[in-house]
């Protein structure tokens, strides 16, 4: 009986390594057309450019920069992500049941302990890079010199594997409002934790530390729970393969992935705003279709990362930079409503085709504006001094690529593409 259990742990190991190399294998690939398309040089002149600026901020961090509150959420924000990839498809639940008493063991629970190591390393790097500006700053240095700083990193990347575990276990509830109560709670608690050990004394911190992991532990065995939630990691390998395939799809056409559907309906009367007229009934596709779908989830969070970011720097240069950065990479992200797959039913209404893509080109132009100008307005209002010189050229040229180079590659069409 051991020896059969051997055999089907090392079948189990086998199988997750086999698909997580497939995984790979497929989209490595097409990243050289990410690096041929100029996004790699974007990327390392961004790093650059935040390279040089956090060492100008550790010369001279100024009095009033708020140190305590980026640290909080900078900490929390690497210590809280819990991805979990198991590589499950679809046909798991039928042909793997069988052996799903040691799928636990053999299959989860190594994706499970590198899940751990990960947020442990992910912790601990972020800490490294805040350490400096925590010691310097005039808003933290009286908290770090009573707090040791390798015992606060063990704190933390204790944080951070206490997360990754939590993303497992609030993954089994079988309610989906536990599983949404236990994530909000663990996030809540983090930032709380992450708050208390960078401004709080560590003879308090500690303690509060752990009782709020107790918590979490009590509260993980009150909801009925499944032995193995199958459904919950599918779906997350199809959203998390959603992803990735979207963010390539903006260099290279990708294989088509079918994308679940949001009802959002404190923005769906916004595809209302476009006449009833047949000849702008694309245009209340793509609006619709836009708002619905990840494409617009996508975009939304990275303008709110952008945003903050710009009100945490609140510098003149570096709020140009990602100011740059934040409207380039929003209108790529709007090019994949040109890639929109209507349902083979849409090819019998009786809608002019020859306006389809300008269509398209209309609602990225008008979110494309619209991101761009909320953009503009976070980074001079964030400034001591606003500058006409340099932002007023700055919203120009958000304004002519969000609004007039990118909505006309999108309406640019090619008999090829419709093939």
């Amino acid at each position: 009986m051991r020896n059969g259990h051997e055999e089907q742990d090392r079948f189990l190991r086998s199988l997750r390594l086999r698909r997580a190399a497939a995984f790979r294998k497929e989209i490595v690939p097409y990243f050289r057309y990410v690096a041929q398309s100029g996004f790699g040089l974007l990327a390392s002149a961004a790093a650059f450019t935040a390279v040089i600026w956090y060492f100008n901020l550790l010369k001279d961090v100024p009095h009033n920069w708020p140190a305590d509150i980026a640290g909080i959420v900078f900490l929390s924000v690497a210590a809280v992500y819990a991805p979990l990839r198991t590589f499950f498809q679809p046909a798991d639940p039928v042909y793997l049941l069988p052996l799903e008493n040691r799928l636990l063991h053999a299959y989860v629970g190594p994706a499970l302990s590198r899940s751990i190591r990960n947020a442990v390393f992910r912790t601990l790097a972020a800490f490294a890079i805040f350490a400096p500006v925590y010691m310097r700053a005039p808003v933290t240095e009286n908290a770090a010199r009573t707090h040791p700083i390798l015992l606060l990193a063990l704190l933390f990347a204790v944080l951070g594997a206490f997360n990754a575990y939590s993303g497992w276990r609030e993954r089994r509830p079988a309610a989906g409002i536990w599983r949404l109560s236990l994530k909000a709670m663990r996030w809540v608690l983090t930032f709380v934790i992450a708050a208390a050990l960078l401004l709080k004394p560590l003879t308090l911190a500690v303690p509060f530390m752990l009782l709020c992991m107790a918590f979490l532990w009590f509260m993980w065995r009150m909801p009925r729970q499944h032995y193995l939630p199958w459904e919950i990691f599918i779906h997350g390998e199809q959203a998390a393969r959603r992803r990735w395939m979207s963010f390539l799809s903006w260099f290279v056409d990708v294989p088509a992935q079918t994308a679940k559907p949001a009802r959002r309906r404190w923005l769906a009367w916004l595809g209302d705003i476009a006449p009833w007229k047949q000849s702008r009934a694309w245009h209340f596709l793509y609006a619709k279709t836009f708002i619905r779908s990840e494409t617009l989830g996508a975009f939304g969070r990275w303008i709110i990362v952008i945003a903050f970011v710009m009100i945490v720097a609140h510098t003149e240069l570096s709020n140009l930079i990602v100011y740059a950065v934040g409207f380039a990479v929003a209108a790529l992200q709007l090019s994949e409503l040109r890639r929109v797959r209507f349902v083979e039913t849409a090819e019998t209404l009786p809608i002019p085709p020859a306006g389809r893509y300008a269509a398209a080109a209309y609602v990225a132009r008008a979110a494309g504006i619209t991101a761009a100008v909320l953009l503009w307005l976070t980074a001079v209002l964030t400034l001591r001094e606003f500058q006409p010189e340099l932002w007023l050229p700055a919203l120009a040229a958000g304004l002519l690529w969000c609004g007039w180079i990118m909505p006309r590659r999108i309406a640019k069409h090619s008999d090829d593409e419709d093939e």
